[in-house]
């Protein structure tokens, strides 16, 4: 599994921060999938890989954040299951 290493991010909620630094924790350790699972994801959400840092909003954050737990869940982005 690839080291994920994340700074701090203008703009974004304590709370999103607290989960992006958890990520990146976990991901120090462990498998990807094992990660994933730690995690649910409830309501909908439109996948993206795009966090706009220039102006940020709470369901942008939210659907990056969803969509890299999804992708943990699957094993990477490329996989279906």
């Amino acid at each position: 599994m690839r080291k994920l290493f994340v700074s701090q991010f203008p703009g974004i909620p304590p709370e999103l921060q607290g989960l992006f630094n958890e990520l990146e924790n976990a991901s120090q350790d462990g498998d990807v999938v094992d990660i994933g699972q730690a995690f649910t994801i409830n309501g909908s959400f439109t996948e993206t890989t795009v966090l706009n840092v220039k102006a940020p909003t709470l369901a942008n954050t939210a659907a990056v954040l969803a969509t890299l737990i999804l992708y943990l869940q699957r094993g990477g982005a490329t996989r279906s299951t």
